[in-house]
């Protein structure tokens, strides 16, 4: 509920190049405030209701989105529009990212949630001042205007969800050697 249709669409996107990247085959699935599957996954999805499988799916990857708190520093916009913007105007949200891994049969391989807390100043006094220590003193990974936060929090995110797949891989592999032991 925390993300629209298109920013479910886009992290899936992005998520699922991540994937690619390391060499998996992907699939994707939307299921956000307004959107539904894309045409030809409606036409492969089963009659009971659940999300749609490739012919060999190994993984299945499942994140869900929720907004924990959101706060608006009402003294800081006060502030703000009296400074005619040379003091920042501060928001603040706390989110979480719940992921959920399993096997193609469905059987529970991780689970974990993932939280982040942006604040967000806004102001050009604020503005300023980050872009002057941005171009003298910070060095480019840790430069706080233009898409850092983006980044940042990309970065930690794909690093993340990389760990929890490779570990629940592992997992369903040692699964398996235990399985065919015991037959």
């Amino acid at each position: 509920d925390y993300v629209s249709a298109p920013e479910a669409a886009s992290l899936c996107r992005r998520v699922g190049a991540l994937f690619e990247n390391q060499g998996a085959a992907v699939q994707t699935y939307t299921h956000a405030r307004g959107a539904g599957l894309d045409e030809d996954a409606a036409l492969a999805q089963p009659e009971d209701g659940g999300l749609p499988m490739a012919a060999r799916t190994e993984l299945v990857l499942e994140l869900r989105s929720r907004q924990v708190h959101k706060s608006k520093h009402p003294a800081s916009w006060v502030l703000f529009a009296f400074s005619f913007t040379l003091l920042p105007g501060v928001t603040e949200q706390t989110f979480v990212q719940e992921v959920e891994i399993r096997d193609g049969e469905g059987f529970l391989l991780a689970r974990d949630t993932l939280e982040g807390r942006l604040v967000r100043r806004v102001g050009a006094g604020t503005w300023a001042a980050n872009k002057v220590l941005d171009w003298t003193v910070r060095p480019p990974e840790a430069e706080l205007t233009g898409n850092a936060m983006q980044r940042d929090l990309s970065e930690d995110l794909y690093g993340r969800l990389s760990q929890l797949l490779f570990n629940a891989r592992v997992q369903r592999q040692v699964l398996d050697e235990r399985t065919r032991e015991v037959r």
